[in-house]
């Protein structure tokens, strides 16, 4: 059988009788203090399942964050599309074509009455996109859905303050026409 290496050193003469025995001891204290280390290692395995358990934890709140922000998204949308419906204009019966841009093209709705495309023009209406077509509403309801969901507004003109026709102005006979349709 091979003997240690500690063994060998004695027959060799290179450690001498209480070299071998004091490092014995140290080797024997290693082990036992291993020993001791590995009966404390279930502490170990609590403390890493506890950790386990509060990333599980956090990842589950992060889910649960995710599903309540999808949630209220959700919401808003429904009470946008609720909004359209309930304050749109009808359009039926539309003769006369009203034509606004919609992201680079020309898009056409028709509007059943010339107050209605003036509404659109002074900035008392918006023109808002409802799933594959468009909807006339109210320029008050479309600022709320502009808070929500911009890219739902289409077209909203900016509301013309009516101007005081000053009495010293010489073209005032002359009224440029604002009815251009084209």
């Amino acid at each position: 059988m091979a003997q240690s290496l500690r063994d060998q050193f004695l027959k060799m003469g290179l450690v001498d009788k209480t070299q071998a025995s004091q490092a014995k001891k140290t080797t024997y204290r290693k082990n036992k203090e291993q020993d001791k280390g590995r009966i404390q290692s279930p502490d170990e395995n609590k403390i890493h399942a506890q950790q386990a358990l509060v990333e599980k934890k956090k990842q589950a709140q992060g889910a649960n964050q995710k599903q309540q922000e999808a949630a209220k998204k959700a919401e808003k949308i429904a009470q946008i599309r609720q909004l359209i419906t309930t304050n749109r204009l009808p359009l039926k019966d539309g003769v006369i074509a009203y034509r606004f841009s919609d992201s680079n093209r020309i898009a056409k709705i028709f509007v059943p009455t010339k107050e209605m495309v003036d509404g659109l023009s002074r900035g008392k209406l918006a023109i808002v996109r409802e799933k594959n077509s468009y909807a006339v509403v109210p320029s008050t309801i479309a600022e709320k859905i502009r808070e929500w969901q911009p890219e739902l507004i289409v077209l909203a003109n900016a509301a013309q303050q009516e101007s005081q026709d000053d009495p010293d102005d010489p073209y005032a006979a002359y009224k440029i026409p604002d009815d251009l349709i084209w």
